[in-house]
């Protein structure tokens, strides 16, 4: 008998090194809610129902990245509707803009939070 062997992902983990300002940023930034902390270390953040990030505090010097063919990579993806003016908004908080371009099947902005983790939005046409 089949069954689903995974129901959908619980969230996705990134490492920060300031916990607070973090919080900060991804709310006024992204537009997520802090719905509460596991510990002193741990936030818990929630953009709509079924989209959740943890923050991880740490002093390792780490990110979310990966790399291919020596470029960084973003390993977390979201999806907008009006990406130029996310892209304007990002711009005037002076959030680090790494590339702004049509991929034929999507716009896509990547661009670096505070913590230097890379992330990608796109707008599918």
């Amino acid at each position: 008998m089949e069954y689903q062997r995974v129901k959908h992902i619980e969230n996705i983990q990134i490492p920060v090194r300031a916990l607070d300002e973090s919080i900060a940023w991804y709310e006024q930034n992204l537009g997520f809610r802090l719905k509460g902390y596991g510990n002193k270390s741990l936030a818990f953040l929630q953009l709509n129902e079924t989209n959740h990030v943890n923050l991880w505090q740490t002093d390792e010097d780490t990110t979310i990245n990966f790399f291919k063919d020596g470029q960084a990579m973003p390993a977390f993806v979201m999806v907008t509707e009006h990406i130029e003016r996310l892209y304007e908004d990002l711009n005037r908080t002076n959030t680090t803009i790494v590339a702004y371009s049509d991929e034929g099947f999507a716009r896509g902005l990547k661009f670096l939070d505070p913590n230097g983790n890379l992330l990608l939005v796109l707008q599918y046409k």
